[in-house]
């Protein structure tokens, strides 16, 4: 991997394998097809070869670099002494020094954890950083309360399809699997949690409920028509 170069350093430059026959044929006005194919195939693989290489490095210096964030950016909790004037004053302020770098404990009152790297808050109170544009809030409906809805709002990225917490995405999987075996699908489930039904069955099913909600919703909002 050291002929392609680390994946922070610039790349060394790569020289084309077959260049002496491509210069061969560098002055000649047509090519036979089987030329072409057999060029474009060696130029292929010799560029697959260099992007899985890349790719190596990349995971390499990403293992690295998660170990020194894990290491120093950890959810391990503050055990510092008070006896000291400043530092309970820097304690106070959010700041707390350790081993000369100073560590950002979560803003959030009553949390003492560490916050993550480029922001005050740690991963369970970010949603709290009006900056942040990572994360967003379940949306998985935890309590069904008097004045509407409870949604989970645990912190996800905001990529994650369905918006769901990983317990809740859970749930909604066991609620699929319960569906399915009502339509007499359960045998279709696989042990290693992958459904092998067809897509038409599926949303057949969300349809149904759908469809439900919304009549449920219409009963609610109806006018009731009094008699004398």
């Amino acid at each position: 991997m050291d002929e392609w170069g680390s994946a922070s350093s610039p790349p060394w430059p790569v020289a084309i394998e077959g260049g002496e026959g491509d210069t061969a044929l560098a002055k000649s006005r047509v090519l036979t097809r089987e030329e072409v194919l057999r060029r474009r195939l060696r130029r292929t693989r010799q560029l697959g070869r260099c992007y899985r290489a890349h790719y190596w490095a990349l995971m390499e210096e990403m293992r690295s670099k998660y170990r020194d964030y894990c290491w120093s950016y950890g959810k391990s909790p503050f055990k510092e002494d008070h006896n000291d004037n400043s530092d309970n004053n820097n304690h106070q302020n959010g700041v707390v020094s350790g081993g000369g770098d100073d560590i950002v404990q979560c803003r959030y009152n009553g949390c003492k954890t560490k916050a993550m790297a480029l922001t005050n808050y740690c991963h369970t109170h970010i949603l709290g950083d009006s900056k942040q544009k990572l994360y967003r809030g379940c949306k998985a409906v935890a309590k069904n309360l008097p004045t509407g809805p409870s949604f989970c709002n645990k912190p996800i990225l905001r990529s994650m399809v369905p918006p769901a917490c990983p317990s809740h995405f859970q749930f909604g999987e066991r609620c699929l699997a319960r569906a399915l075996r009502r339509a007499g699908l359960g045998t279709a489930i696989a042990t290693t949690r992958k459904p092998n039904v067809k897509l038409r069955v599926i949303t057949f099913e969300f349809v149904c409920q759908i469809q439900n909600k919304r009549k449920l919703a219409l009963k609610k909002t109806a006018p009731k028509v009094e008699t004398e």
